[in-house]
């Protein structure tokens, strides 16, 4: 693709990303009063029920075990924070303003501190305090567009640290800089003028140089935009791949040497619906297509057809000798996590029945056969929110950790840690109280030891409405945690995080 049309592209993207006006419905928001009602009946919908604050800082009292010596640095957590504003309630879990969740670990305490990540669309709708922007599945009375992507952006998925800045990602607009220290939100961040405001996924993947990659995509016009950025923060390349009709990607894979995006048939077809997610159509007499692209070169992409299955979020990738790609992932049956549970926990509807199959899979990707063979692990349960260790980052990883509900679910959420030892197939595995819920749980290397780590994460109590905090051995995860710690309130149920080492740790 030359300049001229590469610039024409953005320019299109820039934009085309925001909402359209004929999303500009007027139906009602979420239901504030059917979820408080349905709340007294079913008190672990509490994780979804969100804090009218713009700050926390949470008393944390240890109930058990110490914070090891050697463990220092900030462990940060993001996710849909205010689910109220005012009468208003958010329609769907991934719309509301992001909360940034601190856990400070300093000579053997914990501290707690959380802030709202200040979008212009954040700061603007607590200043109201009413909903006055459209979400991802959220629309209603004389709601707009924003403008332009960022005009929605609520900054609430992840965080990554690269090239010295924390950086709170959504997935439709531009990532947003924040100051470790403090929680403030120092501005939105872009790399160049050319791709200020376009989308910028949730996911980066990190090289071996310390380089990262990431995916955005576009509906109008129809595209998917790959990024590489150096480690010391410059932008070295964007490329844009068109496409027909676009698929939503939350999650994609790097290699050493490839570039893999997992597009399922749940692709942007409704133009005459009513919020982001009605653009879209689960297409289940369509397969799945898998785009393999050499980081040498992108336009050398090779695709290869699946049968349907949708994914949120993938594991770790790598060669397998020149023809081959290994990777694991949680493998859902169709969108259904997101395209009902997701609304019906925030009407306080949920009853299980919805519920979408989603099972630990190992997958291989053979480029000569141009097939795709899956291992999947029904033992397991339902599983998401795989993590590995970033020492083992783009080679055949041993470890591999991820939330579990191996059982019928009662409630929306994951009651068991599992961690699978790749190279003897075994699982060791930790089972919460049946009033706790887990949120995504990390693995966090040890200081001076190549092999050993920690496995760091949070829980909702919702029967004692409290919020944990607990640190397992990682060699020892059946042993339960080597240090638990309650806080005194009940944090809103997050997405994902990050951990960042202190200095000389």
């Amino acid at each position: 693709m030359d300049r001229r049309t590469f610039s024409k592209m953005l320019a299109g993207l820039m934009t085309g990303s925001a909402l359209p006006t004929h999303l500009q419905a007027k139906t009602p928001l979420g239901d504030q009063v059917s979820f408080l009602k349905a709340l007294e009946e079913k008190p672990w919908l509490l994780g979804y029920l969100g804090t009218r604050e713009t700050e926390l800082h949470a008393n944390l009292h240890i109930v058990s075990g110490r914070v090891p010596s050697d463990l220092r640095g900030h462990f940060l957590r993001n996710g849909p924070a205010q689910h109220n504003l005012g009468p208003d309630r958010f329609a769907h879990w991934f719309d509301a303003p992001g909360m940034v969740q601190r856990f400070t670990f300093a000579d053997n305490k914990v501290t707690h501190h959380g802030r709202l990540v200040e979008t212009a669309r954040n700061v603007t709708e607590t200043k109201a305090g009413r909903i006055q922007f459209l979400g991802f599945g959220t629309h209603g009375h004389d709601l707009t567009s924003g403008g332009s992507a960022d005009g929605q952006n609520t900054g609430n998925i992840s965080l990554i640290n690269h090239a010295g800045e924390l950086l709170a990602l959504w997935e439709g607009g531009s990532p947003h800089i924040i100051n470790p220290e403090t929680l403030k939100t120092e501005g939105r961040k872009s790399w160049s003028a050319e791709t200020q405001g376009l989308p910028f996924g949730a996911h980066p993947r990190v090289d071996k140089d310390g380089s990262m990659w990431n995916l955005g995509y576009s509906v109008n016009p129809a595209a998917l935009i790959l990024y590489h950025i150096s480690a010391d923060g410059q932008l070295l390349q964007t490329h844009v791949i068109p496409q027909t009709a676009t698929p939503m990607i939350h999650d994609f894979m790097i290699t050493a040497t490839k570039i893999v995006i997992v597009a399922p048939p749940y692709t942007s077809s409704n133009t005459t619906d009513k919020s982001f997610i009605d653009l879209f159509e689960w297409r289940s007499d369509k397969p799945t297509q898998v785009l393999v692209i050499d980081k040498a070169d992108l336009t050398n992409v090779s695709q290869i057809e699946f049968d349907p299955f949708w994914v949120f979020h993938f594991g770790n990738a790598y060669d397998i000798g020149t023809s081959e790609i290994g990777f694991d992932l949680a493998l859902h049956d169709d969108p259904g996590f997101m395209t009902k549970d997701a609304f019906a926990v925030m009407d306080g509807s949920w009853d299980g029945a919805a519920s979408a199959a989603s099972r630990y899979v190992q997958a291989r990707i053979n480029l000569k056969s141009k097939t795709v063979s899956l291992d999947k692990a029904p033992e397991f349960g339902q599983v998401e929110f795989i993590q590995t260790d970033d020492r083992e980052n783009l080679s055949s990883h041993r470890h591999a950790l991820m939330l579990a509900q191996p059982g019928s679910a009662s409630v929306f959420g994951f009651n068991r840690l599992v961690l699978v030892d790749r190279n003897t197939g075994n699982a060791s595995s930790f089972d919460v109280s049946e009033t706790e819920m887990l949120e995504e749980h990390l693995i966090i290397p040890k200081p001076g030891n190549e092999r050993a780590f920690w496995i760091i994460g949070t829980a909702l109590d919702w029967q004692k409405g409290k919020t944990s905090l607990s640190i397992y051995d990682g060699m020892h995860l059946s042993d339960g945690p080597i240090m638990k710690a309650e806080m005194d309130l009940a944090l809103p149920l997050g997405l994902h995080g990050t951990f960042i080492q202190a200095a000389g740790g």
